[in-house]
Formats: C-alpha cells, sequence, structure tokens
C-alpha cells in the first residue's frame, strides 16, 4: 500500500518495515550496466546487515580462496574470456592456468567443460552482467562475510 505523505519517502518506509520484521533479506541482482541499486546501500549496514544476503547474476570475485566448485571456476572463466582486454592467445593461457589451479585444488573441472559454456554464451550474445564499483565492493562486503552467492 502507497503511504500517502509528501514528506517522507515511501520506498524508505516500506524498505525499514518490511526489513525490520523478516527473517532473512535477499537481494537478487541482474544489473547490465549503470543505474542504481538503492536496496543494497540499504542492507550492507545495520540494522539489516546480519539478516541480509546477495545474489548477484555473474559476479566473481577471481581469487583462487574463491574457486571452490566447478561452477566458480566456469564463472571465473566467463569473466576472463569477455573481459575484452586479452588477445585470444592471453585468454588461452589465463583460462588454461585457472583450470590447472582449481584442478590441483582437486575440484572436478576440465579444460572443455569451461570453453563448452564461455562457447554457448559467447554464440548466444549472452555476456556477463556488468556492475560498477560501487555494486563491486558491497559485494565483496558480503562476500567476506559469506553472504554473496552469486
Amino acid at each position: 500500500m502507497e503511504l500517502p505523505t509528501n514528506r517522507l519517502n515511501s520506498f524508505d518506509i516500506m524498505l525499514s518495515l518490511l526489513a525490520a520484521y523478516t527473517d532473512y533479506i535477499v537481494g537478487v541482482l541482474e544489473k547490465e550496466s549503470g543505474g542504481e541499486a538503492p536496496e543494497l546501500g540499504e542492507i550492507d549496514d545495520a540494522p539489516y546487515f546480519e539478516k541480509s544476503y546477495v545474489f548477484p547474476r555473474d559476479y566473481t570475485w577471481v581469487s583462487d580462496t574463491n574457486l571452490v566448485s566447478k561452477q566458480h571456476v566456469i564463472q571465473a572463466a566467463v569473466e576472463i574470456a569477455f573481459t575484452g582486454e586479452l588477445s585470444g592467445d592471453e585468454t588461452q593461457t589465463e583460462i588454461t592456468s585457472l583450470v590447472k589451479r582449481a584442478q590441483v585444488a582437486e575440484i572436478d573441472v576440465s579444460e572443455q567443460e569451461v570453453w563448452d559454456v564461455v562457447d554457448e554464451r559467447e554464440s548466444e550474445g549472452n555476456a556477463p552482467a556488468t556492475y560498477s564499483w560501487v555494486h563491486l565492493n558491497k559485494f565483496r562486503k558480503f562476500e567476506l562475510h559469506g553472504r554473496c552467492l552469486p
């Protein structure tokens, strides 16, 4: 229900009421580029942070400590492949290295599996979602607390 007020932002009131009385707050983010996500800024601090989780599409914080499953490795490879900053050979080298590190960490993934996903996304024109540095910073905060689940 919209609150009849000209003085207070009804979004802030509704979010505060919902967040105060819920057990969990879940943010699903699918940004392509630009724009805002004011809810993310509202839930990343007290009093709501402790019960908040974010689920960003295509987010990867590429560090070996976060490569714990096949899905994490594939997501990191997709980010590498679509970055646009590497030549074809450099991309191949980076993904080969990524897969080797994952295999050393006993993650059951093959380079062919990774390239199959990259090729499929490329053929569909389905580049990964991109986020601003503000969003990435917030995701990292949630990730450090085990509450960012791409």
